[in-house]
């Protein structure tokens, strides 16, 4: 994969044939380089530098300063191409695995462009646009222009950086949106087979702590 990634002109591999480069996607494949250089000497660690260090000269959405969520096979933006709730969440909750400094710029990024308080609160799917009641091909249902899926993908850098009022207000909305049920003396979000998030997404997210803050309890 690392040979591949050195390979191509962006830094970046297509996740499906004759389409663009998804950005959430290729996270995935940085964050087990990241991890991997971890466990073995730093090996592959040039490479999660150096896209780091191309996303946030090359990648950024002029008008927020957001990690893009799609870029050409050449590397360069999209044109008209929107900038989403969803993937702007998950992007972000992967970057707290790579980078602390750019996953936090991000996170104050996405926190002034797409969460929305009210009596349920949570990520919007778009900034630039209201959206009461949709469906996003990528995100799912948009209920009252919230994003179920980003706000359910956000909660990792939401607990990652300690934001206790922000996951506060996130889990009164899952158990809203969700209706957890008690069953063989579990609990369970009754809708996680039917909405794009099931459970295993949120149990990754809500516990996706940082170490030192593992230790300190």
């Amino acid at each position: 994969m690392n040979r591949r990634l050195q390979d191509s002109p962006a830094l970046n591999l297509p996740t499906y044939p004759e389409e663009p480069i998804y950005v959430p996607d290729m996270l995935v494949a940085i964050v087990a380089l990241k991890q991997f250089a971890d466990l073995n000497k730093g090996k592959y660690s040039t490479t999660v530098r150096e896209w780091v260090k191309k996303a946030q000269d090359n990648w950024l959405d002029k008008e927020t300063g957001i990690l893009v969520s799609f870029l050409n096979n050449d590397g360069t933006q999209l044109n008209n191409a929107p900038v989403k709730g969803s993937y702007s969440a998950l992007n972000t909750s992967y970057l707290t695995y790579i980078d602390e400094e750019f996953a936090h710029e991000q996170y104050d990024k996405l926190k002034q462009h797409f969460w929305k308080e009210g009596i349920i609160s949570g990520i919007k799917e778009y900034y630039d646009r209201c959206c009461p009641i949709g469906l996003d091909i990528d995100a799912g249902p948009i209920l009252f222009g919230l994003s179920p899926s980003g706000t359910a993908f956000a909660t990792g850098a939401v607990t990652y950086f300690g934001d206790n009022y922000v996951r506060t207000k996130i889990l009164r909305t899952a158990e809203k949106a969700g209706h957890t049920i008690l069953w063989n003396g579990k609990r369970h979000y009754a809708l996680a087979n039917i909405a794009i998030v099931g459970e295993a997404i949120m149990l990754a997210m809500r516990t996706h702590y940082k170490k030192c803050t593992i230790q300190s309890l």
